[in-house]
């Protein structure tokens, strides 16, 4: 009976263990805004609180039931609207259904608060809207906006996991517009020179790795922090083009 039962009690165990680790895969998200399009109801959602930078964003539409809907086609369009001045921020692909949820990819840079316009397109049905007149974006330093020629750009850089000593995996994005913000087009072909320094020390961190291009305006790369602290890294940027390479500087304390 022992012999049985140790075996049943172990793959009880390891049932119960692997349960478990799925449960701690899951990400919960975080509710960010609620409205209707037509008969349909649009939540927003994130990883967290939307920040400037690069963000997840995650839409969910259901229905009167609250059923989910899984036969829509979905736009994300944000807009920041300042006097009598109005841009928006380079979303990197158009929405895509994953599990329940349709996800994009957005660059917010600038802090404050933002509108966006969700567009719900079902077969056989009128096509419906859903607004978010408010949506707080917080400021984190992780983007700035610059102009080279006659193009404005948008540069993010973002941690893939928090700020560490070490190598820190960074997500780099950069988007030009011609059109005063409203459009955004994904440079595939700039290169960028990571230079972190601490002021306070007088030193920088030596070994971080480049960012090359991953598609849709992308980069990876590695930054090197030799210790914690405020560290200011200077990135370099440059594509064919340019008059001359552009240097943005981001901010990062641990």
């Amino acid at each position: 009976m022992n012999r049985i039962a140790t075996p049943l009690l172990s793959l009880a165990v390891g049932l119960a263990l692997a349960a478990c680790g799925s449960a701690r895969k899951e990400i919960s998200k975080t509710s960010i805004a609620t409205a209707q399009a037509g008969d349909l109801t649009v939540e927003i959602l994130g990883d967290s609180a939307l920040e400037v930078g690069l963000n997840p964003v995650y839409l969910k539409v259901t229905d009167a039931s609250g059923a989910t809907v899984g036969d829509a086609t979905v736009t994300f369009m944000p807009m920041m609207s300042m006097a009598a001045m109005s841009h928006g921020a380079p979303v990197i692909a158009p929405p895509a259904l994953d599990g329940g949820l349709h996800r994009c990819d957005v660059v917010f840079q600038m802090a404050g608060s933002w509108s966006a316009k969700v567009g719900v397109s079902r077969p056989a049905a009128a096509p419906v809207e859903a607004s978010f007149p408010d949506l707080p974006v917080a400021e984190t330093g992780r983007a700035r906006s610059f102009t080279s020629g006659m193009s404005k750009y948008v540069f993010s850089m973002n941690f893939e996991v928090p700020p560490k000593v070490g190598l820190n995996p960074v997500v780099v994005t950069l988007h030009e517009t011609q059109d005063m913000g409203m459009t955004f087009t994904p440079v595939e072909d700039a290169t960028f020179v990571l230079d972190p320094q601490m002021p306070s020390m007088g030193h920088g961190s030596p070994g971080s790795v480049d960012p090359t291009p991953i598609s849709l305006g992308r980069y990876r790369g590695q930054l090197s922090f030799s210790m914690p602290g405020a560290w200011e890294t200077t990135v370099t940027v440059n594509r064919s083009g340019f008059p001359a390479p552009v240097s943005v500087v981001i901010q990062t304390t641990f």
